[in-house]
């Protein structure tokens, strides 16, 4: 229930809303506030999500000329070594060997590096840490 009343001091009525006034007011704000914020993460995330496919797919794209650039670099440098003198078998032979060295030592290079990951230590001592505390939440967990 409203109820209107001299305001001390002043000329001026004041309002006093009820306490159930007063919650259902607060609830429907908080419901407002909910359903803005969730209309904002859609629309943030359909942003991100039609950013993020024209990226993989100009990614994608990329990758297949650079494939195609790729195959005739190939071709052309035999055919250089052709050119040069080489047979045209021997040539291309060269030029596979050359490619399959090169790969095999970025493969190698790859490995080394996976084998140098971690164990994110401390995200892990953090998680140990949260799940001591919810155990006892009056201890530091750090002890």
């Amino acid at each position: 229930m409203t109820t209107v009343s001299e305001g001390r001091g002043t000329d001026r009525p004041t309002v006093e809303a009820s306490l159930g006034e007063l919650v259902s007011t607060a609830t429907r704000d908080v419901s407002l506030l909910m359903r803005q914020e969730i209309e904002l993460v859609k629309a943030e995330a359909r942003q991100t999500a039609i950013s993020a496919g024209l990226g993989a797919a100009f990614l994608g794209l990329a990758g297949g000329l650079a494939l195609f650039g790729l195959i005739a670099l190939t071709i052309g440098a035999a055919e250089a070594l052709d050119s040069i003198g080489l047979t045209r078998g021997w040539a291309f032979t060269v030029v596979a060997g050359a490619l399959l060295t090169l790969s095999a030592l970025l493969g190698l290079f790859g490995i080394s590096r996976l084998r140098r990951i971690k164990a994110p230590e401390r995200t892990l001592q953090t998680v140990k840490d949260d799940v001591t505390w919810l155990k006892h939440p009056t201890v530091d967990p750090r002890r």
